[in-house]
Order: structure tokens, then C-alpha cells, then sequence
């Protein structure tokens, strides 16, 4: 089986494409597009669970299985732990970033 030879012109060309500043800002905002999309689904899932746990205490408030207080408590509760599960190292991943909303 025979390999290609690879000319010192194909290198060039290569090397010159990869170093090109067009081609390495257009990776640059696909990477910057992905990681906002991850962010975006992370923060959708988050709101999907926050909404969820608001819908069951106010079914638990409507038929009078709870007190408010506890309901209260509970959606904190839950909050606090929609939160924790983001991954560690994502943006947005930081208390401070949330406006207090955590507490």
C-alpha cells in the first residue's frame, strides 16, 4: 500500500489555513454558539423544574394537604436544589450571577 507524499507546498497551504484570522474567528464564535446553547438548555431545564415544583405547591395550597409555610419552604428547597445541579465549571454555575434569586 502507498502513502501519500506530502510536499512542502501542501504543508504551506495547510499551515497558512489553519493560521488564517478568518478561519480561526468564525471556530471561535461556532465554539462561543455551542457553548451558549449548552447554557441555554441548562437554564431551560432548570425553569422547566422550577416551574413543576411551583405547580405542585399550589395544587398542594389549593386542596389544603400542606400549610403555606411549608409550601413556601418547600419551593425554596427546591430552587436551592434545581441550582446545585448545575455542572460546576458552567458559567452561570455561580450563585452571585442569579440576582439572589437563590435565597
Amino acid at each position: 500500500m502507498r502513502s501519500g507524499r506530502i510536499t512542502d507546498q501542501q504543508v504551506a497551504e495547510v499551515v497558512e489555513l489553519a493560521l488564517d484570522p478568518v478561519v480561526f474567528a468564525v471556530r471561535a464564535e461556532e465554539e462561543r454558539v455551542n457553548e451558549q446553547e449548552r447554557i441555554d438548555a441548562l437554564i431551560e431545564a432548570v425553569e422547566r423544574e422550577l416551574a413543576a415544583e411551583e405547580r405542585t405547591e399550589s395544587v398542594r395550597l389549593t386542596r389544603n394537604m400542606t400549610d403555606p409555610v411549608f409550601a413556601r419552604r418547600s419551593r425554596r428547597r427546591s430552587g436551592r436544589v434545581a441550582l446545585r445541579r448545575l455542572p460546576a465549571g458552567s458559567p452561570g454555575a455561580t450563585l452571585a450571577e442569579f440576582d439572589g434569586e437563590a435565597a
